[in-house]
């Protein structure tokens, strides 16, 4: 990651292990591709805001 820490607060707060990527923009990539394959189980899923009235 390139936020300080945040695999350590990750771990504390989840309970779960987290590490590091070698790579991490290329993470970040690699998991938009694979979001973006599965577009219309993203749009199932995402919430969209309610508008106030």
């Amino acid at each position: 990651s390139l936020l300080h820490g945040f695999d350590r607060r990750i771990s504390e707060e989840t309970g779960m292990p987290s590490f590091l990527a070698e790579n991490p923009l290329n993470c970040v990539v690699m998991g938009a591709g694979e979001a973006l394959s599965e577009i219309a189980l993203l749009r199932r899923v995402t919430v969209t805001p309610r508008k106030s009235s």
